[in-house]
């Protein structure tokens, strides 16, 4: 079964695998086909099961774990995943003691719901799992997480249930003594594939499953949410249509565009060069996708781009200084510390990484060279390129600053400046428990102070609005003013309406679970984009009655009345998004059956 020409469903399960870490990597199967998959790939261990009895899948894994002792991870050979799932469960092992750990997806589609391994947690914990409970919670992803006493757990399932048994015992088992723990993945991709459809469907995501791999955890924020959703769009449709650019060739291509918009700025054109500069920084993205996606990584391909990387930083710092010239001697000194700041932030990246230090919280820092081309981009389209150097020079500091706190963290004593003093709760305790009678009362006293408040701003203060607050230099009258009061009390209680509804929303979609047969997380979610939706709507129509301030009156319709639109917008395409996700299956099997 293959995803595409050349990749089967375990080839794409063994490089997703690699490429997270795991090396040693071991398939269960039966005698009649341990010499297929060695000749398909003679580095994979092959563990056969000797009796030809019927068995399940708790079976075949404890014969796997019995050969291979856990800690390890388990995956179901007929399941395709993002890597970034691999990578959130092995990341979660290394501080979880628990003897399974399951991947747990809160918005799957109904269809998948139905049929999938269903979760049933309590106080934040696995408490049972089951094809045959109510999705409230989710479902298993099939990628399972292996302690050192899951194999006991296992043991004590096929004693107890049989050889046909399956996993789910063996957890259940677990979950009695508290012995089962999750990591969230939800919105991540995976499917399970067993019917011809299922790999219809996976062909579909396949490669979007590729593309998402594509961005990396190092990546900084502008390449995370900007510059990676139109590069590895370019790389995938060069993979999909099997054209191969060497990764060199692109690197040289960002380094010459980059070199081009530096020298453009000097002439005055900014737009035109910042526009060069963003594309360059685009363009970087690509060389090392399509490395990853035809297999053509190198380490000399990622120093030659790192190298050009830094000169064109440089190149573009150089064409700022000459398109300001002259500068202040603080400009100038800003300049050099700029220049120099490209090189130390990844400097000091590359030398923590050497040293095994997380640098995860230093990507949250925007001085990475997305962020870095992409302000100098924004500063060179508003006219004022100089105002980049003072960002590039500012941030590295900062990123230099606290990768030298990463660095020594947990070697310096700070107790001789700063103690903490124990506080300590006044007696007897008082538990305070928001129930949903509590959540209720919250919610309509809001609601009452909401609706009292509009009451006297429209009839008590109305008669009034025609009073001259003030003359000169403007004139101000007290219809302008109780809009503004308006506002302030729908957005200020409604606020305290949306927080205290979180409770109600949370019993009233696990009523609505078994209605609807979908997770709670999906319905949750849904009811309180609705409540954003009429929210976003209240304040849209209000924000138009803003035309009458004075002097702010036409910026602020302008500006808050597109952003509204805007929020509304996104919220009404996530709700039916999210339906269309959960249905789609079920209403295509049903339109076929017809």
């Amino acid at each position: 079964m293959e995803l595409e020409h050349g990749v089967s469903i375990l080839s794409f399960i063994i490089d997703k695998l690699r490429s997270s870490g795991v090396s040693d990597i071991a398939i269960v199967t039966i005698p009649d086909f341990a010499g297929i998959f060695r000749e398909i790939n003679p580095d994979l261990r092959v563990i056969q099961i000797q009796d030809d009895r019927p068995f399940g899948n708790l079976y075949s894994a404890y014969i796997g774990c019995k050969e291979i002792s856990p800690p390890l991870l388990l995956l179901m050979s007929d399941h395709i995943m993002e890597g970034r799932m691999l990578r959130r469960i092995i990341e979660r092992a290394k501080d979880s003691q628990k003897a399974f750990i399951l991947c747990l997806d809160r918005k799957p589609s109904l269809k998948t719901a139905e049929e999938g391994l269903k979760l049933s947690l309590h106080e934040e914990r696995i408490a049972m799992t089951g094809k045959e409970l109510i999705p409230i919670h989710g479902v298993d992803t099939g990628v399972i997480f292996c302690g050192s006493r899951s194999l006991q757990y296992m043991e004590e399932a096929v004693k107890k249930y049989g050889r046909e048994a399956s996993l789910k015992e063996a957890i259940n088992i677990a979950a009695v003594n508290s012995d089962v723990d999750f990591v969230d993945v939800t919105g991540l991709l995976w499917r399970d594939i067993d019917t011809p459809s299922d790999l219809e469907a996976a062909r579909e995501i396949y490669y979007e499953v590729l593309r998402r791999d594509l961005v990396k955890p190092s990546d900084g924020l502008v390449s995370k949410f900007l510059n990676r959703n139109f590069s590895t769009r370019i790389s995938l449709y060069l993979y999909k249509s099997g054209l191969f650019i060497h990764p060199n060739i692109i690197s040289l291509t960002s380094f010459i565009v980059a070199v081009i918009g530096a020298a453009v700025i000097p002439t005055g054109f900014y737009l035109i060069g910042g526009l060069l500069i963003q594309i360059a920084s685009i363009i970087d993205g690509i060389d090392g996708e399509v490395a990853r996606l035809f297999k053509a990584t190198s380490v000399r391909g990622e120093v030659f781009d790192n190298i050009l990387d830094r000169i064109a930083d440089i190149v573009i710092i150089a064409g700022i200084v000459v398109a300001c010239w002259p500068l202040s001697i603080l400009d100038m000194i800003l300049s050099i510390i700029a220049a120099a700041g490209t090189v130390s932030v990844s400097q000091t990246t590359h030398m923590l990484s050497r040293l095994n230090i997380g640098v995860e919280s230093l990507r949250n820092i925007p001085a990475t060279r997305d962020a870095r081309l992409f302000v100098v981009f924004v500063c060179a389209v508003a006219g004022y390129p100089l105002y980049s150097i003072y960002y590039i020079a500012s941030t590295s500091i900062i990123f230099v600053a606290a990768g030298l706190i990463l660095l020594f963290k947990g070697s310096l004593t700070w107790t001789w400046l700063v103690q903490r003093r124990g506080r300590y709760e006044a007696w007897p305790h008082l538990a305070v428990e928001l129930t949903t009678k509590g959540a209720i009362n919250t919610l309509i006293a809001n609601t009452f102070r909401l609706i009292i408040g509009l009451l006297v701003t429209r009839l008590l203060l109305s008669p009034f609005a025609d009073i001259v607050v003030l003359e000169a230099p403007i004139t101000l009258e007290v219809a302008s003013l109780l809009l503004l009061v308006e506002m302030a009390i729908i957005i200020y209680f409604g606020s305290k309406i949306i927080a205290s509804s979180g409770i109600l929303v949370e019993h009233i979609s696990s009523k609505l679970v078994h209605r609807l047969r979908l997770t709670s997380t999906i319905i949750r979610e849904s009811i309180n984009d609705t409540t954003y939706l009429l929210f976003a709507l209240v304040l849209w129509t209000y924000s138009w009655s803003l035309r009458t301030l004075p002097i702010v009156g036409s910026y602020t319709i302008k500006s808050l009345a597109p952003i509204t639109a805007i929020i509304i917008i996104c919220l009404v395409y996530r709700l039916l998004d999210r339906l269309y996700k959960a249905y789609r299956e079920a209403l295509e099997e049903g339109i076929s059956a017809k």
